[in-house]
């Protein structure tokens, strides 16, 4: 990477990294591409450069922390036994990945909520997650069966670790295992 290209990737993070500042303090909606522009020491045209509008900045930092996400459950895919133990297991290391990037899936949430691409981001990577898991990619109905998971999984943490409600954590991690069970025959 030359000089010049490795300006505009610095650029470029310091945009990614402002908006989901901003979108933290402030909420999604809340936050202009001016502000992100001007929190970031950049011009409104820099940030033009690099990214249509906010979106494309969510969907910047998607793309981003995927392979963070999908390591896990491949994780759990290629690990065995499947016994609760090792899948409740698996469920708290998810649960710390989440703890760790609460600020980063809360602004995904507002921003599925507000605009349809990232809605539809999300959902193409739970969906492109199944076709890599071991044991998936075959049969379509066991894709399903975890995209539908995954999905309960998103919300029920969602819940749990970006909004605060813990109080039936252990219940919640409980059926979360029987349910993530059933995947594995």
């Amino acid at each position: 990477m030359n000089l010049r290209e490795q300006k505009a990737a610095e650029t470029r993070r310091r945009f990614i990294d402002v908006a989901f500042e901003l979108f933290s303090e402030q909420g999604y909606g809340a936050t202009s591409m001016n502000q992100i522009a001007k929190h970031a020491g950049g011009s409104r045209a820099n940030l033009y450069l690099h990214f249509r509008n906010k979106p494309d900045l969510v969907l910047a930092k998607m793309r981003e922390i995927e392979p963070g996400i999908i390591g896990p459950f491949r994780g759990l895919f290629e690990s065995a036994p499947h016994d609760a133990a090792s899948v409740r297991a698996w469920l708290e290391r998810m649960r710390d990945l989440w703890l760790e990037t609460k600020v980063e899936f809360a602004a995904m949430e507002q921003a599925m909520s507000e605009d349809g691409e990232v809605a539809a981001e999300w959902l193409d990577m739970i969906r492109r997650m199944s076709h890599t898991m071991p044991g998936l990619a075959e049969n379509r109905q066991r894709r399903q069966d975890f995209v539908c998971l995954l999905m309960s999984l998103d919300r029920n943490y969602y819940f749990l670790y970006v909004r605060g409600h813990r109080e039936n954590e252990d219940f919640v991690l409980e059926a979360l295992t029987r349910q993530w069970l059933t995947l594995f025959p």
